[in-house]
């Protein structure tokens, strides 16, 4: 392919993914925005923080059966009808539990009856919006073609970080209209998706590539324990921030605040930079990409460690920036060997189990060596998912084509 016909390619398929990467967006914005308005839902509703940070952790371990299963479905009856199940679920979710607060907050139902209309709410988001990544991010790649798979993984992962990042302060601006716009907010959001996927038309699946399986393998294993060890250590660093902050400010929560919000800003930038300057022009190899990011990663949590706060920042930028190149890495080595939407369905649940062996490890490591030592846990994990790289990379040489 010339350079013409592959910019003519790329712009095509750019317009193409479009829809696909706003449906990955509307699941950042839940996911962030969410957590700007939890304070008013504790107020709103008399239930606790803990119960509140129980409910998300629900709805959030669903994703455990529901992304394998809905990585199935695709292959079944086509990625079309999993993203629609997934933009109606996300609907239906934040509508019940809008419904559910604004009666709370009425006095109309009462704590027992409020906090099982939420339940119901979450295990709505969680059995069916688990479906979104993975059905995106294989529509995604059928639309791109094997040739064009990274780009394709990239457009995705912008989508889903472009949410991120703007999730917090579109949930704030519409906080000071009224205490429970966000949620209605987020109701109506999948529903504008849902008018726009319903005009898209269902790609048929990618061919077979040589040696992929339908069922998952020994040697495949070592990409999942990557999803989870990349999950992991970023869940870490982040939940690592403020317990870091805190000495270097003496303790004043307005600063520390300020200052993770920053570095949560950087972070989200350096992650739409590595996508846009390194995944998507597709400059390096899935292996040479994976190896890449390892690299960096290992490299920015060291400086992460460091008391300083401009290493603090500047390996939070180097950290998420090979993060970002990372799992569009490790997806496509796996997905050489492994159908496409299953491939997407089981690195979405090794992303779960490392998020959730994050959350088990922190009262662990804070009890044996302090909260402060976070950081320095992420960049023990990230050293293995280091050697874990390496490991891939010699045994995926030979199945490589050489360059």
């Amino acid at each position: 392919m010339d350079a013409s016909s592959h910019a003519l390619h790329a712009r095509r398929t750019g317009s193409s993914l479009w829809p696909l990467a706003l449906c990955a967006g509307l699941l950042g914005i839940g996911q962030n925005g969410l957590l700007v308005v939890l304070p008013q839902l504790v107020q709103m509703t008399g239930l606790s923080l803990s119960v509140w940070a129980g409910l998300l952790m629900f709805g959030s371990m669903l994703f455990l059966p529901g992304s394998p299963w809905w990585g199935r479905q695709t292959e079944i009856r086509g990625c079309k009808f999993v993203v629609v199940a997934a933009l109606g679920g996300y609907l239906a979710s934040f509508a019940v539990m809008a419904l559910v607060v604004w009666a709370m907050a009425r006095g109309l139902v009462g704590a027992s009856w409020g906090l099982a209309g939420l339940i119901v709410s979450r295990a709505l988001y969680g059995l069916t919006v688990s479906g979104m990544v993975p059905a995106a991010q294989t529509w995604a790649m059928q639309r791109a073609g094997m040739e064009h798979r990274l780009a394709a993984l990239a457009s995705i992962s912008s989508g889903l970080s472009c949410g991120r990042l703007i999730g917090p302060p579109l949930a704030a601006a519409a906080l000071s209209l009224h205490p429970q716009m966000p949620l209605w907010l987020m109701a109506l959001a999948p529903f504008i998706a849902l008018l726009l996927v319903a005009r898209q038309h269902n790609d048929p699946p990618l061919a077979p590539v040589a040696h992929q399986s339908a069922r998952l393998r020994p040697d495949m294993f070592p990409f999942l324990a990557l999803a989870l060890l990349l999950a992991a250590a970023i869940s870490l660093m982040q939940l690592g921030l403020s317990p870091h902050l805190r000495p270097l400010f003496e303790g004043d929560i307005r600063k520390v605040s300020h200052h993770v919000a920053l570095l949560l800003s950087l972070a989200a930038a350096s992650t739409l930079l590595a996508q846009f300057l390194v995944v998507r022009p597709q400059r390096l190899s899935p292996r040479a990409l994976l190896l890449s990011a390892a690299g960096l990663m290992t490299a920015g949590l060291l400086l992460m460690i460091l008391p300083a706060l401009g290493t603090f920042y500047a390996g939070i930028a180097v950290t998420t920036f090979g993060a970002a190149m990372a799992t569009p890495g490790y997806q496509v080595l796996l997905n050489d060997r492994l159908t496409t939407g299953k491939g997407a369905g089981v690195i979405a649940t090794s992303h779960t189990l490392g998020y959730g062996a994050s959350a088990l490890l922190v009262p662990v490591i804070s009890l044996w060596f302090g909260e402060q030592r976070l950081i320095v846990a992420a960049f023990v994990i990230a050293a293995l998912f280091l050697l874990f790289s390496v490991a891939v990379w010699r045994s995926a040489a030979s199945q490589e084509p050489t360059e």
